[in-house]
């Protein structure tokens, strides 16, 4: 198992922990509205959107380095083909020189 799911484990039943000890409910107050819920529900609410914002920050650097990985093959592929056209080249090239070469006899 990766090790930090193990550690994002821990830390979800340590928040899972503390929301039910702290079960009380409270007044929030958010621009106009107001309403009382328990403190579990905010801790709760408040630790996954803290997971969705860390998962959509991953997913747009995950995105960014499947770019780079796709650039780079790319790459790779244009200079395998330029390379094997340069050693065509050259093994003509060679040949040539060596019928130029080659004694007469």
């Amino acid at each position: 198992m990766d090790w930090k799911f193990v550690v994002a484990l821990f830390f979800a039943l340590l928040v899972a922990v503390f929301a039910l000890q702290n079960a009380g409910a409270v007044d929030i107050s958010f621009l106009t509205m107001e309403l009382s819920v328990s403190q579990a529900l905010v801790i709760l609410i408040s630790a996954a959107f803290g997971a969705l914002v860390v998962f959509l920050l991953s997913l747009v650097r995950w995105i960014i380095c499947q770019s780079k990985i796709k650039n780079g093959a790319k790459t790779i592929n244009a200079l395998d083909q330029e390379n094997k056209q340069l050693k065509m080249k050259l093994e003509m090239m060679t040949a040539n020189q060596e019928q130029i070469l080659k004694p007469t006899e």
